[in-house]
């Protein structure tokens, strides 16, 4: 029997359940917005990058607010990144907005968005996790509430 295919997000697991849970749905959501793109489909390919782009926000806003409650050294580097990040997302997203498929979309959700948050888990999430794991309690017993919309989400 073959085993299922593996997502991009398994090969960056941090054994942090909200932070493993949220980069599961982000690679997901990438992924939809892909095949979209791939298969030309203007209306499809808008909505996902809406919804991968409000979920970024959303997750890179909880993590903003980890870092914060937990009094993580290195918060103001990994912010910076995020906002980085948000701002590439919001021009992929106007871009799409603007020119539905087109090749840099697909190779931008193909290679550059992938590639990025690969690279955000492994260097500076992966830290982090480490921090909240060394904390009494371990990870928070609560996930920090999501506010969709809270950071990059406005069309702008």
């Amino acid at each position: 029997m073959e085993n299922p295919p593996r997502s991009p997000a398994d090969e960056v697991t941090l054994d942090h359940d909200a932070l493993d849970g949220d980069h599961r749905a982000l690679f997901r959501l990438l992924a939809t917005a892909l095949d979209a793109a791939v298969r030309g489909a203007r209306a499809p390919l808008v909505a996902a990058i809406g919804a991968f782009a409000d979920e970024a926000a959303a997750h890179l806003a909880a993590e903003d607010r980890l870092m914060e409650e937990s009094r993580y050294p290195d918060r103001a580097r990994h912010r910076a990144a995020h906002d980085l990040f948000l701002a590439d997302v919001q021009r992929l997203r106007a871009e799409t907005d603007a020119q539905g498929p087109s090749l840099p979309i697909v190779e931008a959700l193909r290679v550059r968005v992938p590639e990025w948050l690969r690279f955000h888990i492994l260097m500076n999430d992966a830290p982090l996790a480490r921090h909240l794991a060394s904390r009494p309690g371990g990870e928070p017993a609560e996930r920090p509430a999501r506010t969709p919309g809270t950071r990059g989400s406005s069309r702008a």
